[in-house]
């Protein structure tokens, strides 16, 4: 057949059927559809007591907060500043997992009676993590300082404030700074943190906002002097998992284990939160009547939230998860949509631009594996999204710089994107000698560099990635979950694989394939400048309506009667209160008509 649509490698499962009668013994125990059984068996959940917890996952699983590495040392010393009046600094990152991380901790100590105000660095003027400036000028009060979702490399920060008599808290999800083969951590009061050498805590994959929540967990028990917990305090750190759900998703981190749990609890209770500022992003952005899911969080409520500090001061974001007032809070939402709205102008015109630059130069080329670009002038708050559609577009390592001239020279920041296969962070770490500093991740990282270092920088760069990425690589894989026909589209069925939401990294949504259709009517292009795909597909006696998002301009190449293969999300789309299975094309292969 004739591959159109986006050009992907399709894998379909390797065992040539040969799992079949497993994984419909295994729907069978489990009492669901043998296709459900199918992605069940799939994700590697084999065996009944596994799928059974996937598909029922309870808040009594989640693990002992005492667990987490310095988890109960911090919570002793914040418990100890309350009871001493002592002030409390919350300093977060500019991102949602960082701002809703920042609100965790701010609404369990405020319960507590704490002294306690939030920090969010400007992320332009001061950068990502923990800096000694600010530090210092913190430090004036003597206040017990908590970094939330960054601080876990800040060596000298740390000292900063240790010399200053500041104790400092650190908790991060984020890769240690290494010194060869060891690992350099900072001198703080306590860090905590899900990986530290050692660690007994059974799942390393918590976000900023998870860690933040498991130490206002540990914490409320330590000043409540119980394991059971008061209802004031039991109650808020229910309404808590909506901004721990915020922060999970947002931050792209996997959606099994632990957070699976977080995640699925916690979208579950955003609609029903207390919190004034959230129900003001709610309604400000049309949800009141939808059932908010990991979609409506990565593009709907996390960009908002994101654009605030992306083009301007996160504080604003951070205000309306705190202390805002009703007023205040719709003020808030209505501005954090108007920096969204110039947040994608921005980047629509970088990411045509950098597109521009990139096949100028050939930097798409089979031998250029990794793409390391940048321009002054370039907004240093929207790389980081144009390096993520780079990477999606190219299947290959991106790094997007921003180029500022100061008294010291012209400096380049720069935000990394990753495919799986590398380790941005890996690279990174392969370029130290010519950075200033950098931080992140195995798929996304940031950096800044002296803007004359770029080229060394870019060689060096691709040299690395050319070593794990072969020319076949350079090809986005579709992975295929399962076969099936039209007749199986129907909303019981879909209902059902909606059980294995959310949907997300680590637990992507499932893509069907249906071989053999044949298109019914003539294809139409929708939407603004007519950007996607409608189509009408037609299996023996049933037919259903397709739509492709982003595939506007494949609807000229299919003609009527063309029979097709074509590999698609199953969803579930509700319409003036009713509900009906929908088609999403992710790819279509067509043959002879």
């Amino acid at each position: 057949m004739r591959v159109i649509g986006l050009r992907r490698r399709w894998q379909f499962g390797a065992d040539g059927g040969a799992s079949e009668p497993l994984w419909r013994d295994l729907a069978q125990q489990v009492s669901v559809p043998p296709l459900v059984g199918a992605l069940l068996y799939k994700r590697g959940l084999t065996d009944v007591f596994t799928a059974q917890d996937f598909l029922r996952p309870r808040l009594s699983d989640l693990h002992d907060p005492a667990l987490l590495p310095g988890a109960i040392s911090a919570a002793k010393r914040l418990k100890l500043a309350v009871a001493q009046g002592q002030p409390i600094v919350v300093y977060g990152d500019y991102d949602v997992d960082g701002i809703t991380a920042s609100a965790i901790l701010w609404h369990v100590l405020k319960l507590a009676g704490a002294d306690v105000s939030v920090y969010i660095p400007h992320r332009v003027e001061e950068g990502y993590g923990l800096n000694s400036q600010a530090l210092t000028i913190l430090a004036k009060n003597k206040p017990v300082i908590v970094s939330v979702d960054c601080g876990i490399t800040a060596v000298e920060p740390a000292r900063v404030a240790k010399e200053a008599g500041v104790d400092l808290i650190i908790t991060d999800h984020h890769e240690f700074a290494s010194n060869g083969e060891a690992h350099t951590l900072p001198d703080a009061f306590a860090l905590v943190h899900p990986r530290l050498k050692g660690s007994a805590y059974p799942f390393g994959d918590l976000c900023g906002a998870a860690v933040a929540f498991k130490l206002a967990w540990q914490f409320a028990k330590e000043h409540c002097g119980s394991q059971r917990l008061p209802d004031e305090f039991k109650h808020l750190l229910l309404d808590l998992l909506s901004l721990v759900a915020l922060g999970t998703v947002a931050d792209v981190v996997p959606l099994i284990g632990e957070n699976r749990i977080l995640a699925m609890h916690g979208l579950g209770q955003i609609k029903r939160t207390r919190f004034v500022g959230l129900n003001a992003l709610i309604d400000a952005t049309n949800l009141r009547n939808e059932k908010i899911d990991a979609y409506h969080v990565g593009f709907v409520l996390g960009p908002r939230i994101n654009a605030c500090g992306r083009m301007g001061h996160a504080m604003q974001a951070a205000r309306l998860l705190t202390d805002a007032n009703s007023d205040e809070a719709q003020q808030i939402a209505a501005f954090l949509t108007k920096e969204n709205d110039r947040r994608r102008a921005t980047e629509r015109a970088i990411l045509d631009e950098a597109k521009a630059m990139i096949q100028q130069h050939g930097y798409d080329q089979t031998d250029q594996r990794a793409i390391v670009l940048g321009k002054e002038g370039w907004h240093p708050g929207v790389i980081g999204i144009v390096a993520s559609r780079l990477a999606e577009i190219f299947t290959r390592p991106v790094v997007v710089l921003s180029y500022q001239s100061g008294s010291d020279g012209t400096m380049a920041h720069g935000s990394a994107r990753s495919v799986p296969g590398v380790s941005i962070y890996e690279a990174f770490e392969h370029c130290t000698p010519l950075l200033s500093s950098y931080g992140g991740h195995a798929m996304a990282a940031g950096m800044r560099m002296d803007a004359a270092n770029i080229d060394v920088f870019r060689q060096r760069l691709v040299n690395f990635v050319n070593e794990r990425l072969d020319t076949k690589d350079l090809v986005s894989t579709l992975n295929i979950d399962a076969q099936c026909t039209l007749d199986q589209v129907k909303i019981d069925l879909f209902e059902q694989i909606q059980r294995l939401a959310p949907f997300g990294r680590a637990n992507p949504s499932p893509v069907l394939c249906a071989r053999g259709l044949r298109n019914d009517r003539p294809a139409q292009r929708m939407g603004s400048a007519g950007r996607h795909l409608r189509m009408t597909l037609r299996d023996g006696g049933r037919s259903v309506s397709a739509v492709g998002f982003g595939m506007g301009d494949l609807a000229q190449q299919v003609s009527v009667g063309a029979i097709l293969d074509v590999a698609f999300e199953p969803k579930i789309s509700t319409w003036q209160g009713r509900r009906r299975a929908e088609v999403h094309i992710k790819d279509i292969r067509i043959g002879p008509s």
